[in-house]
């Protein structure tokens, strides 16, 4: 799942911000200034009535005025004084950063400024340190959504499943799976979080782009970062009388109503003995007090884990697709299978 955080741009990033190619100087394409907010959110929203969107733009305003929302990462693109083009980026917990389609209010030349905006914002990311760039685009979209991100740096990789399933029902798990015991995070069992990460990376099928590209306290920072982090909802299961934990439970409090899996990993010799269910049931027990709803997210390529959450009762309701690409030189290899979306 597309990690979230509130985006914040260093100023001693802003201020060391390498000089623009000629092409994206000669197209006016760069981070929008404060002044032009109203005017960029304008041609970002223009496909709304005037009166929705100016009210849009009012309220977000507002909501950054009061700090309760950073839209340091809108870009435009200006041509002849007049922005033409708008794209939000946010960057993310982890060295990440989230980027959404551009929006161009011009015909003329518009898959190819669409580009550049995103050829644009790619460099500048790297310059800032910024190791992985991500985008998701839903069905609704149009065709050349996924190939102006394509053509700008950003090139599919695969589609993400989105699914669900109300928490009413305790999911029944058969006696013959094993039991597990669960511990809650806590600063003393960092490093036990950690390892068991990286054990269930290893042969994962989420994503496996992703192996090798982020450090582990740089995975961890980004779950972290996904909404209001409790420590309590954060699992590690042990099978009984073993030292040594076989899963990792990550869940993320998305809303009064629904609650997500944030992350749900194996130890590569747990696998195939149904203790995923068993993960499973007890992310439900944990998520009936509080949401009427749990959902999560699949790489359409990990059938194992698409057939296990619809056996457990999981329905799909969403699709999008992933545009991903690894920004610099890659640092020692680390066995990085977390998804994003």
């Amino acid at each position: 799942m597309l990690e979230d955080s509130t985006p914040s741009f260093p100023d001693s990033a802003s201020k060391s911000r390498p000089e623009p190619p000629q092409a994206a100087r000669a197209l006016g394409i760069g981070l929008c200034p404060p002044e032009e907010k109203a005017e960029a959110l304008a041609v970002l929203y223009h496909r709304l009535s005037a009166t929705t969107r100016a009210n849009m733009i009012v309220e977000l305003l507002r909501q950054e005025s009061r700090g309760h929302l950073d839209l340091s990462g809108l870009w435009i693109a200006a041509r002849k004084r007049r922005i033409v083009g708008a794209m939000l980026t946010q960057v993310l917990a982890g060295r990440a950063i989230a980027i959404w389609p551009p929006v161009i209010v011009r015909a003329w030349g518009a898959a190819s400024l669409a580009s550049c905006m995103v050829r644009e914002a790619l460099r500048v990311s790297e310059a800032r340190g910024i190791r992985l760039a991500q985008a998701l685009v839903d069905d609704s979209q149009p065709k050349q959504t996924g190939l102006d991100l394509t053509r700008g740096g950003l090139p599919y990789v695969t589609d993400l499943l989105y699914l669900g399933r109300p928490t009413a029902n305790p999911l029944p798990v058969p006696p013959e799976i094993p039991n597990l015991e669960w511990q809650g995070y806590r600063p003393d069992r960092h490093d036990d979080f950690a390892r068991m990460l990286e054990r269930s990376y290893k042969g994962s099928l989420d994503m496996p782009e992703l192996a090798g590209l982020r450090s582990l306290d740089d995975v961890m920072q980004g779950h972290r970062a996904r909404g209001s982090f409790d420590p309590e909802r954060w699992r590690l299961g042990f099978l009984p009388g073993q030292s040594e934990p076989v899963a990792v439970l990550l869940l993320l409090a998305g809303s009064e109503s629904t609650w997500e899996v944030s992350y749900l990993g194996l130890a590569p010799e747990a696998r195939g003995r149904g203790l995923g269910r068993r993960v499973l049931a007890h992310a439900l027990d944990l998520t009936r007090p509080h949401a009427h709803r749990l959902e999560l997210a699949v790489d359409v390529r990990n059938l194992p884990a698409d057939r296990l959450y619809q056996r457990c009762g999981f329905h799909a309701f969403e699709r999008r697709k992933v545009h991903l690409v690894v920004l610099g030189q890659p640092e020692p290899p680390l066995q990085d299978g977390s998804t994003i979306g």
